[in-house]
């Protein structure tokens, strides 16, 4: 079994308790007069604000709001950005505008007619800003090929009716929102920034300058605060970059900053707990401590560890004759944490296997680490206390005392097929051999 990084689609599939803090915000956006409202979700990767959004975005729907989600990470040209943005929203808008016009009297034909044919002005305007033929496809079907042919001509000729309308954008914007909303709001929801180059980040947050003006809308931002305020201050100052001025250009973006509420570590156990597949390790206490200390409650890491886990559970099982023990697969599990967080780390483990041990003394014994030992822990900060918690003479708990050589050979082999190159591409290990699984100390 393996476990998708997907957001979950709608509040019922809510595990990590977001939908009540959901159901506040949402509150808000729909009570909140004064619009335009710029929404900002922060919280850092792989905690869930995709799948806080897409609760919030279900709940809105419910409440009867229209709303559009943009991924801008799918482009990477910060003009084919700026321009999939406004698209996505005129093609949303166009959608919805021609099944009204289709299913209503004479008035409400000629009335969403008036707005559709705004709608192909503005989406005229933003392939004549764009001024590309790449912005064919990005049109989807607003415009034909001949008329962006026509828009970027339009670019020789100041004075056409295409120019003015790329003054006129913004009223023009405003106007057919308040006939698609009925006088609503509009909720544009705009995920992963912080997934984007820093340059797309912000050309992104720069295009919603086109509609902050006038229009009822709201835009829900999710992002990384910090990652897109140091995007924000290298856009200013490249070689120099000012954090204090990025915090303050997304203070003046942002009119309300929301910051994801945490998850519990309980909730992330509950969720995962039945999706771990050996039943040796399913309940088991120390895998969990494991976890926790390694990742702490990002529900994203912790469903990587867990896949990684499964994969190299089942490989080690490849030996029907010998299956692999208990004390296996949790140091199997841990050496598959350190991986994931301490590459360097792993990869000097396989090269010289007792520094596990020799950390493991040092723990018991409160000792300073020398040498090399030491180097690598200042190289690798937080590796001593993964490796503390995980003490096979730590009291309270039932880890097995440090890995052989030989099981360090055996999992690091299993690990670089199930999990991917240590240390973010070195040379694979050689392959591995089922049959190899027989090895000193695993009989505990």
């Amino acid at each position: 079994m393996l476990l998708t990084d997907n957001p979950i689609p709608d509040a019922d599939g809510d595990r990590f308790g977001f939908r009540a803090h959901a159901d506040v915000l949402c509150e808000a956006i729909a009570a909140t007069e004064d619009l335009p409202l710029t929404v900002g979700v922060f919280g850092p990767w792989g905690m869930g604000k995709s799948s806080f959004m897409k609760v919030c975005q279900d709940l809105l729907a419910k409440r009867g709001l229209p709303t559009v989600w943009f991924n801008p990470w799918k482009y990477d040209q910060k003009d084919e950005i700026w321009h999939a943005l406004i698209q996505s929203v005129l093609t949303e808008i166009a959608q919805k505008l021609e099944e009204r016009r289709l299913a209503g009297d004479l008035a409400l034909r000629e009335r969403m007619a008036g707005a559709l044919d705004t709608v192909r002005r503005l989406s005229q305007a933003a392939a004549w800003l764009l001024a590309r033929r790449a912005a064919g496809p990005l049109t989807a079907g607003i415009l034909t090929a001949d008329d962006v042919n026509s828009a970027q001509d339009a670019l020789t000729e100041p004075g056409t009716e295409t120019y003015l309308h790329v003054n006129r954008f913004e009223q023009d914007f405003a106007d057919v929102v308040g006939t698609y909303t009925d006088g609503g709001r509009l909720v544009l929801f705009v995920d992963d920034l912080d997934r984007c180059t820093p340059d797309a980040a912000i050309t992104v947050l720069d295009s919603l300058k086109l509609f902050l003006g006038e229009a009822s809308c709201v835009f829900v931002l999710a992002m990384d605060y910090q990652v897109v305020a140091e995007a924000a201050a290298r856009r200013f100052n490249a070689e120099h970059p000012d954090e204090a001025r990025g915090r303050q250009y997304l203070e003046k973006l942002i009119h309300f900053p929301y910051h994801l509420p945490g998850v519990s570590f309980e909730a992330i156990v509950r969720h995962l707990q039945g999706k771990i597949t050996d039943s040796q390790l399913s309940g088991s206490r120390e895998l969990w401590e494991l976890i926790e200390v390694a990742f702490e409650a990002n529900p994203r890491r912790v469903r990587r560890f867990v896949n990684g886990l499964n994969l190299t559970a089942v490989t080690l099982r490849l030996n029907p004759d010998d299956p692999p023990s208990r004390r296996l697969l949790l140091h199997a599990g841990t050496l598959l944490a350190l991986r994931m967080k301490h590459p360097g780390f792993f990869a000097a483990l396989r090269a010289d296997p007792g520094v596990w041990r020799r950390y493991d003394d040092a723990e018991f014994y409160k000792s300073d680490l020398s040498g090399q030992d030491a180097a690598l822990s200042q190289e690798n900060p937080g590796v001593r206390r993964l490796l503390a918690a995980v003490a096979h003479r730590r009291e309270g708990f039932d880890f097995p005392d440090p890995p052989t050589p030989t099981e360090i050979r055996l999992l690091t082999q299993v690990l670089t097929v199930t999990g991917g190159p240590p240390n973010g591409g070195a040379a694979p290990a050689p392959a591995f051999t089922p049959a190899g699984a027989t090895g000193e100390g695993q009989g505990q």
